[in-house]
């Protein structure tokens, strides 16, 4: 942190503990503003992936995109890499993104007007996505690609289940054109806590999962979280309305800056899908085996993801048809 603190030019007395999961965030003032360190121990390969994330969201935020600006260091660089104890610490700087998180019962924090702001942010990302080239060659981010799991835990019972639907969409989804008009970079994680409301503007940021993969994943998983987090009831057909109602609106937005063809707005329900079954590999990818481990929410929604596979339904309730 030291180290980051003379190259990003700020005080290492300022910094706030913030949170700790795939990287470490903390945040710090210099001359009365805000900013984000964001550390990542990674391997020192790794430090391209990080640059061309950064590289890209230099690039959005100057062609007119609100995204949490990566600041440079002294030395006019996107990042500042370390290497210590055979360790590579990757340290990125971040402009603090103005405004609140979304809250569900507030009219001004969630609603038509955020969902269509929301829509107009991605649609400006993707306009620019078909066009952008990185600068430094070489350095660019990972292609969407299936799963891999060699976890034997995950080898029968309901388990199974869930990782031959997880695969069976992923032969689905692998088995789509890359055309350059609906494939290209995305956020990847483009959800309500990843992004501030300031009034009728919102900015985005937690670009590190950014991918190539399909527009309609990206709206898809926009649509996921927001079914997630901000449906008003937690029925089946409540789950449903909001998911119809949210797209309408976010795709407003939306289509004001990026065209996509019909047959790729009809894929949105399978990459919802793709997206809801994911959720249960996050908990699961690294399980041991020991249910007792699982929390009774975990356990639950495993449970009810079983009865909807064997019905042959879609999760979430989000049964639309576009």
């Amino acid at each position: 942190m030291s180290k980051a603190a003379a190259s990003f030019d700020f005080d290492v007395n300022t910094l706030e503990f913030v949170s700790h999961s795939t990287n470490e965030v903390y945040r710090f003032s210099k001359n009365n503003e805000y900013y984000f360190l964001r550390i990542s121990v990674k391997p020192l390969a790794y430090a391209e992936k990080l640059h061309a994330e950064l590289e890209w969201v230099h690039d959005l935020v100057h062609h007119g995109v609100n995204a949490s600006l990566p600041i440079l260091t002294k030395d006019q660089q996107l990042t500042a890499v370390y290497e210590e104890d055979g360790l590579c610490f990757i340290a990125a700087v971040f402009r603090m993104a103005p405004g609140k998180f979304f809250e569900k019962d507030n009219p001004h924090l969630w609603g038509t007007d955020i969902y269509h702001a929301w829509g107009e942010t991605m649609g400006k990302m993707h306009k620019h996505s078909k066009s952008y080239k990185p600068l430094v060659k070489g350095s660019q981010r990972d292609h969407w690609s299936k799963s891999e799991f060699s976890n034997p835990n995950l080898q029968h019972g309901m388990y199974r289940v869930l990782l031959d639907k997880l695969q069976s969409l992923e032969d689905q989804i692998d088995s789509l054109p890359r055309e350059d008009n609906a494939y290209g970079l995305i956020h990847n994680d483009f959800h309500p806590y990843n992004f501030m409301i300031d009034g009728d503007t919102i900015t985005v940021f937690d670009f590190d999962d950014c991918i190539y993969g399909w527009y309609s994943l990206d709206i898809a998983i926009a649509a996921a979280h927001a079914v997630w987090w901000g449906s008003p009831g937690e029925d089946r057909k409540s789950k449903n309305e909001f998911a119809r109602r949210f797209l309408d609106d976010f795709l407003a937005g939306y289509f004001k800056h990026h065209p996509l063809d019909s047959h790729w707005i009809q894929r949105i329900p399978l990459f919802m899908d793709y997206r809801n079954i994911c959720s249960f590999f996050w908990w699961l990818q690294d399980w041991d085996g020991d249910e007792s481990k699982l929390s009774d929410f975990q356990k639950n929604a495993i449970t009810e993801a079983v009865k909807i596979i064997a019905d042959g339904r879609s999760f979430d309730g989000c049964e639309i048809e576009m």
